[in-house]
């Protein structure tokens, strides 16, 4: 067995047996105890950056957890638009990926924290059968790289590479 196969074997074996998460660590704090209004009267006659927001507002995850979210329908999408012969079908499939990520937010008031630098994020999903890394890489300005792809179930390539960074304007790559 070559050098490679005994890779793709060991990294097929410690998938298997890993235990993943299926929750979150803390539970959202009740926010009805905590008055929008009060925190605006505190900031009556005070410049916008000498007040701040409690922290319950907040929602429990990072913002590159919330960037991975965005790979929810990967592999109904961006698998059917690499088996897709036709290059109309595949733009069809990844524009649908593409939108069907907004999806994921709506009826989400909460911002995420912000990550610190050369923080990491590492997500597998083994029903989806595809795996994200992400990388906070910049403060000022905030950017966040990311590379994700389809997991490999034998020997062959991925079906899909999605790379890119998130800048005040999001730039991607899918392969």
């Amino acid at each position: 067995m070559s050098d490679e196969n005994q890779r793709v074997e060991r990294e097929k074996k410690n998938y298997e047996s890993h235990e993943f998460r299926v929750s979150l660590q803390s539970e959202m704090v009740d926010r009805s105890k905590y008055s929008i209004w009060s925190i605006l009267r505190q900031c009556v006659d005070k410049e916008l950056y000498r007040f701040t927001i409690p922290i319950v507002w907040n929602e429990p995850l990072s913002m590159l957890q919330r960037l991975a979210e965005n790979l929810k329908y990967s592999n109904e999408l961006l698998d059917k638009a690499s088996e897709s012969m036709a290059a109309i079908d595949r733009m069809k499939h990844v524009t649908a990926f593409l939108v069907s990520s907004t999806s994921i937010h709506s009826g989400r008031l909460s911002k995420p924290f912000n990550p610190l630098l050369g923080e990491t994020y590492e997500h597998v999903s083994p029903e989806k059968k595809y795996r994200i890394c992400c990388e906070q890489v910049s403060h000022h300005p905030p950017v966040s790289a990311y590379h994700a792809e389809s997991i490999k179930l034998s020997n062959s390539a991925p079906k899909w590479k999605y790379y890119g960074s998130v800048l005040p304007h999001m730039k991607l790559n899918i392969l």
